[in-house]
């Protein structure tokens, strides 16, 4: 029902899809989102995509090459909100998790938000082509989305990084969701002109992190490297502290021209391949 659904909307556009059919997705999704902070799995190899806002192209890409290749695949959050098809965007996404509930993770990111939502286009769509009530349900949808997940004990994923404050796994599944380093995972950026943790004064909110913050969480849970999105990079994806840490951005032309790229991660090595 679910593929058949983003035929349609594929042939036939969103405005073919009565509410109660996406209603029916939402809460079809909620039996296979995992509903807790943090994910662990022991596959080597998979896939990694950054923000797709609202780009249904840049979601699905990736997710074919995923399925040909019988490998999962890993969404680091940012479905909605500023592109053109987000509710179809959304809507392919959840359908991947309902068909694959073990192979596709969905992450959320600081998009994935009421705040976000109202200012950057999302409610409005939702409400000029459904309902306020569906939005609501979309929301309290996100509650279910972990924030992190951790691949072959070696692989920190999620949207923003890592919190002031808490620094071991343990502590991370354990964080309220009106906690402010719940809200840092998603939100917070690194940087290479510091070494602890200092405000985000770009963002206005939360914190910048810097190598040795990097270096202290990634030691203490014998981890190798943290892979994130959140943030537009000129060639789609960017390395910090001597690749400790790789950022990743999947929609290709979103500022200035800028490559889109995703990650096939195998063992140790990394492709970064272009989302056209």
């Amino acid at each position: 029902m679910t593929m058949n659904m983003i035929d349609r909307i594929l042939d036939q556009g969103i405005d073919k899809i009565s509410e109660e059919e996406y209603l029916a997705l939402i809460n079809k999704a909620k039996n296979t989102l995992e509903n807790k902070n943090l994910v662990e799995k022991d596959e080597g190899e998979f896939l990694v995509v950054g923000d797709t806002h609202g780009d249904l192209k840049s979601a699905r890409t990736p997710a074919e090459q995923a399925f040909k290749k019988d490998i999962p695949i890993v969404y680091l959050g940012d479905y909605v909100d500023r592109g053109k098809k987000q509710l179809e965007n959304l809507a392919y996404v959840l359908s991947l998790k309902i068909q694959e509930p073990k192979k596709v993770i969905l992450l959320r990111g600081n998009h994935e938000t009421d705040s976000m939502n109202k200012r950057y286009g999302f409610l409005k769509v939702v409400n000029s082509t459904y309902s306020n009530s569906l939005y609501r349900k979309i929301v309290k949808l996100y509650e279910m989305m972990p924030i992190a997940a951790v691949y072959d004990e070696r692989f920190f994923l999620t949207h923003g990084g890592i919190p002031k404050g808490v620094t071991s796994l343990e502590g991370i599944a354990k964080l309220n969701h009106d906690e402010e380093a719940y809200k840092e995972i998603f939100w917070n950026d690194p940087s290479e002109n510091i070494n602890g943790f200092e405000p985000n004064l770009q963002r206005g909110a939360f914190h910048i992190y810097g190598e040795k913050a990097v270096d202290h969480f990634l030691k203490e849970n014998g981890l190798e490297m943290i892979i994130r999105a959140h943030e537009v990079h000129p060639s789609g994806y960017r390395y910090y502290f001597d690749k400790k840490l790789l950022s990743i951005f999947s929609v290709s032309n979103y500022s200035g021209g800028n490559q889109g790229k995703y990650a096939h991660v195998k063992g140790p090595d990394i492709e970064l391949i272009d989302n056209p």
